[in-house]
């Protein structure tokens, strides 16, 4: 599996902090599975809150709109933080979003209907009259979730449905919902998925040192293995991160340079800043996992980002489809690695990892309103999911949709953005009565959509379903329905 982080082990670490002095060690090692966000100053992605040029949805290269920096060099790098007056903020945004938003879509919805197959004509339109696609258009109507998916012959239309509220671009260039602060649905996301060969591939990205860099790190540690102090301890701990230096990233499996791939970076690499206590999010006892960890554990594992969805039932037909629960999960293997840098999975767990793993996933909600990142995440598994089940039960065909444009990467090209090449290697450290805990910490994403969406099931017996009955122009493209 992609995402295994370091294969230094903890023998060689145990030579460098010696126990006769009472410095312990942890070596702190975090993977992430999934797809989706990084904050990154948004230098690129011309036209409006992201749309393109002259029909198109950009070119240009550029920052990628969120909560992470890529410098000139491709470095991954955590922005500065800043101060924001929520309430004035959101005003801000509301004011933005009611001046440039057509009709109610400024107005929040528990339920907005988005038909693929008109979006893909009103796409056409703006090609064929050379303008710039409206922001409306680029992000999905203002989607915030997807909820359902609904196939209707007798109109020829492909529909997805769920949450919508007003939207506009935040400072840092992230386009969220102005009532919930969340991350709307991109188009660029669904044009990367939806043209994939194939949705049997994983998707994502992975961490991963440098061999030569590791080598060199591995040297120095033999080199300075003596018995020390705890200050000398630390001390040495992050020279040898120092040493170890960047991990390079790969994506796999999506466009490199699309959105959607930076997206994973995102939420791996806050992920990562949390488990080490870098970043603290307003969560009354939240606890790192640095800070639950204890002396003399073993501190080798991977941690990933996994689908969970409580549910994707399906009508009898399957015309109908509807996804519920929390998109994501966070999960943990302990890895033994042995003096060849060969790693397996250890037959335990240990007692901080279980307890870490099981707080996050209790808390994912709060953690996805206050980590824009890991709700773009679900954003893009949904749409991911959704696109496999399209393609499964073969929903185009049946509803007479031929799908064109939308998979037409030279009309209708994906924006493209600085792509990291490289995250630094972050480092942490905590006291422990005599004991010095340290974390070290990389990762990846992935996830596999057709996986997820074999998973689909009938719906049970008393199953209400929102009607599709378009409310007001018959060609209109995004309507809000009814919850039953």
């Amino acid at each position: 599996m992609s995402g295994f982080l370091s294969p230094l082990m903890s023998p060689l670490l145990t030579r460098l902090f010696r126990r006769p002095v009472g410095v312990g060690f942890l070596w702190l090692l975090t993977a992430a599975l999934l797809p989706s966000g990084v904050l990154a100053q948004n230098q690129g992605g011309q036209g409006g809150l992201g749309g393109g040029q002259g029909g198109g949805l950009g070119a240009g290269q550029g920052g990628f709109p969120g909560g992470i920096i890529i410098d000139a060099d491709g470095l991954v790098k955590a922005p500065k933080a800043q101060r924001i007056n929520l309430r004035l903020e959101q005003q801000r945004l509301k004011s933005i979003a009611a001046a440039r938003l057509p009709g109610e879509m400024s107005v929040a919805s528990p339920l907005r209907l988005v038909s693929l197959t008109r979006l893909e004509e009103r796409l056409q339109a703006c090609l064929d009259a050379g303008e710039s696609i409206p922001d409306e258009l680029t992000h999905l109507a203002g989607l915030t979730q997807i909820e359902y998916l609904f196939a209707v012959p007798e109109s020829g239309e492909l529909i997805i449905a769920g949450p919508a509220e007003g939207f506009a671009a935040m400072a840092d260039g992230r386009v969220v919902g102005t009532e919930t602060g969340r991350p709307v649905l991109v188009l660029d996301d669904l044009l990367a998925v939806i043209r994939l060969d194939s949705l049997q591939n994983t998707l994502g990205c992975s961490f991963d040192p440098d061999p030569e860099r590791l080598a060199a790190a591995n040297r120095w540690n033999k080199a300075n293995s003596s018995p020390t102090s705890r200050a000398v301890a630390t001390r040495r701990f992050h020279q040898m991160a120092e040493v170890l230096g960047n991990w390079n990233v790969t994506v796999f499996g999506l466009p490199e340079n699309s959105h959607a791939a930076v997206t994973t970076v995102e939420a791996d690499f806050q992920l990562k800043m949390l488990a080490l206590g870098l970043k603290k999010p307003s969560i009354r006892g939240f606890k790192s996992h640095l800070a639950l960890a204890r002396p003399a554990e073993n501190m080798m594992r991977r941690w990933w980002f996994a689908p969970r969805y409580e549910a994707i039932e399906r009508s009898e037909e399957a015309t109908a489809f509807r996804l519920s629960g929390p998109r994501l999960q966070l999960m943990s293997q302990e890895e033994l690695v042995d003096a060849n840098g060969n790693r397996s999975n250890a037959a335990f767990e240990e007692v901080s990892a279980e307890k870490y793993t099981q707080q996050f996933n209790r808390h994912l909600e709060k953690l996805c309103q206050q980590v824009p990142a890991f709700a773009a995440t679900q954003n893009l598994f949904d749409l991911a999911v959704v696109t496999a089940l399209i393609r499964q039960h073969d929903l185009a065909a049946r509803v007479g949709w031929t799908p064109g444009l939308l998979l037409d990467a030279e009309k209708l090209p994906l924006r493209t953005f600085n792509v990291p090449t490289e995250v630094p290697s972050m480092a942490n450290t905590r006291s422990a009565g005599r004991s010095l805990i340290m974390g070290l910490i990389g990762g990846g994403v992935t996830v596999v959509p057709a996986r997820v969406a074999a998973q689909a099931s009938p719906f049970k017996a008393d199953t209400t379903l929102p009607s599709t009955r378009r409310l007001g122009a018959a060609d209109a493209w995004w309507w809000n329905g009814t919850v039953e």
